[in-house]
């Protein structure tokens, strides 16, 4: 079913978790610290990461970032803090999702199905290979976004983002369903993942960026018929 890294310093939850993700048919791969966990990560893929944040040594803000920079691969935090700042700041590290300590194990497996649902290829619902934007294509076959010539680097999760826009040509797609679609149903109002994926998708479109509308209070729209400043 796929290869899950999990990188927890707390022999207990990651043991833990470790037996319940085996017995849905993962396997699973354990570290206790960061340094470890890379070691791991250079030397077999993985299909997902479970990655707790307050590590010995190596912070897990550390741990995503020097992931993110390697591999699109899904990432899911886990941490004992509730602060919402922290989890803006490992969502801006790359992460995919966060859970908070403690959590029950149903909850997490909901998120692993979620998280590698996303990552599944999928294809336009609209039923075409590409779809052109001025300097902008999205190829839903080969799954690769381009600027001009330039291959765009797109996480899976900032993929389906746009693929879902993609999917709405000038369509306002509200937050809710946007959520829905790409996060899960339990992510209702949970707008902050939104400002920081999609802010994070017009930066890498570049001038293109603005293709992405965001309309206040509403939701968000890529406009096929504009033309994106030069």
């Amino acid at each position: 079913m796929g290869n899950i890294l999990i990188v927890e310093d707390d022999d207990n939850i990651r043991k833990l978790v470790t037996v319940n993700l085996s017995k849905r048919g993962y396997d699973v791969f354990e570290s206790g610290d960061g340094n470890q966990a890379m070691s791991l990560f250079r030397q077999k893929t993985f299909d997902l990461v479970l990655l707790d944040l307050g590590l010995p040594g190596m912070s897990g803000v550390d741990v995503c970032i020097w992931i993110r920079a390697r591999s699109d691969v899904p990432i899911i935090v886990l941490s004992g803090m509730r602060d919402e700042e922290l989890k803006v700041t490992a969502l801006d590290a790359g992460a995919d999702d966060y859970i908070t300590k403690p959590f029950g194990h149903e909850e997490l497996l909901a998120r692993v199905r979620a998280v590698l649902r996303r990552a599944t290829p999928h294809t336009s619902e609209l039923g075409r290979e590409k779809v052109q934007i001025a300097g902008l294509t999205i190829d839903f076959e080969t799954r690769r976004v381009r600027v001009g010539d330039e291959d765009i680097s797109l996480t899976k999760t900032e993929y389906a983002l746009l693929v879902e826009l993609a999917n709405h040509p000038d369509a306002v797609v509200d937050h809710n369903t946007l959520l829905g679609r790409v996060w899960g149903p339990q992510y209702r109002d949970a707008n902050h993942y939104l400002h920081i994926y999609l802010g994070r998708v017009r930066k890498k479109l570049g001038v293109h960026g603005d293709l992405l509308e965001t309309i206040p209070g509403v939701g968000y729209r890529l406009q096929f018929n504009k033309k994106a400043d030069s």
